[in-house]
This record gives C-alpha cells, structure tokens and sequence, in this order.
C-alpha cells in the first residue's frame, strides 16, 4: 500500500475542479478510467500550481500500482464478471444457437441424408401407433452421426465467432451485461474469436472441465479465454 501523505485536486477532461482526494480515493478514479497520465493534478494547499500526473512520484507508483494489480493486466477500468452469470448466459446462448441448428439441420437433412430423414419418418409414425414398435428401435448411421455433430458444431462455432466479432457479446451476454474483451480491452478478431469458440466447443466433449476452470482460476478464465488471450467482463 502506497502511504497517504498527500490530498490532490484534478481537473477533469471537462475543465472542472474535482477534489480533494487521498491516495486511496485516486485508486479508485485511476481503475475506473477517470484519471490517470497527462491528467492535470495540484496539491491541496493555498496556491498550489496544475501539473502533469506523472510530476508526483507518488501518484506513478499509485498507476504503476493499480495497472500490476488489474485482473485485465493494462486495464484497470475492467471488471472481470462473476462465474456464475458467464454460466448463466453460456446455457442460454446453447439454447439460441439450437434454435439456428433446427433450420440449417433439416435443410442438410432433407438434401443430403433422405436416408436419414425416411428412416426417421418411419420411426415417428410407428411410435404414434403403438408405444413399442415392432421393428428396432430407431437408429444413426456412424457417417449420420458424424454428418450430425459437425453441422451442430459448426453452427456454434458461427455463433459465438460471429457475435463476438460484431459485438464482443452474444444475445446472452448482452442480456446479462457481459462481453468479451482481449488484452486491449477491445472485442476480439475474428481469429481470436474463431480460436475461443472451437477451444470452447471441443472443451464440451471432455465433460465441460476445461470450461468449469474458471471457478477455480483468479482472473475466472476458462481454458478457451487462456488460448485465445480473452476476458469476459461487465459490460
């Protein structure tokens, strides 16, 4: 902890006076952007003369201070959102992104599984006859299975990319006041955002762990946040 020795005043971007102000209240203005370098400071004592932030050797240290503490390194106006809410709103985004997959599924079903698709036919209309067909239960082919999991993967892959470069936040996120930031603080490109959503997607065949990581992590990233240098944050 930096010592209080001193009460400032700053003038702000819109020419007014605020203040005074210890070391500890300036922590708090510096993480939430209101102050920092080339911010004009003065002493709060009679007379006492405007200058530069970085004139006070005690204020670089209080920045030098709350920029190494940042759970976004760089950026101490972000807030990393809670775990909970980021799982709140992967659920629903699931649910979003399935409401797409039905379309694009039975579109590619109908042109390039007819096989499939009669089969499936069949098997609805006996169970509307009898509660136990007679014929075996219906089932996938091992290239249906395939066919199957790669639509559903690309869709999600298409969501999360496409949301997140847009926007830096899906239809879920924005609901629940999060978005997706890089190390910059700025929505991620598309090569991030792809290189999140396929970590994200293959983490959900090994029974959802690497995502549950950001329980236990400090800065709350789940291994696709590690591989693609991306925080979720409040919004």
């Amino acid at each position: 902890m930096l010592p209080e020795t001193h009460s400032f005043l700053i003038r702000g971007e819109d020419g007014q006076e605020y203040g005074p102000v210890n070391l500890e209240e300036l922590r708090d203005w510096v993480q939430e952007n209101r102050a920092g370098l080339g911010t004009e400071v003065r002493l709060d004592e009679p007379n006492a003369p405007w200058h530069p932030w970085q004139n006070y050797p005690e204020l670089v240290a209080l920045l030098a201070e709350v920029h190494v503490t940042s759970p976004v390194p760089g950026q101490p106006g972000l807030v990393l959102a809670p775990v909970w809410r980021r799982m709140i709103a992967y659920g629903l985004d699931l649910i979003l992104a399935f409401g797409w997959y039905l379309p694009i599924f039975m579109t590619v079903a109908l042109t390039c599984l007819p096989d499939f698709c009669v089969r499936y036919a069949l098997y609805i209309n006996a169970m509307s006859v009898a509660p136990q067909p007679t014929f075996a239960p219906f089932e996938l082919l091992s290239y249906e299975q395939v066919t199957i999991g790669m639509i559903f993967n690309l869709v999600l892959a298409l969501f999360f990319t496409g949301f997140h470069i847009a926007h830096g936040q899906t239809p879920a996120k924005a609901l629940l006041r999060l978005r997706v930031v890089d190390q910059f603080g700025q929505k991620p490109g598309p090569l991030k955002a792809f290189l999140r959503a396929f970590v994200m997607i293959c983490s959900m065949s090994l029974l959802f762990l690497p995502i549950a990581y950001a329980f236990f992590n400090p800065q709350r990233r789940a291994l696709h946040d590690f591989i693609a240098g991306t925080y979720v944050v409040e919004a």
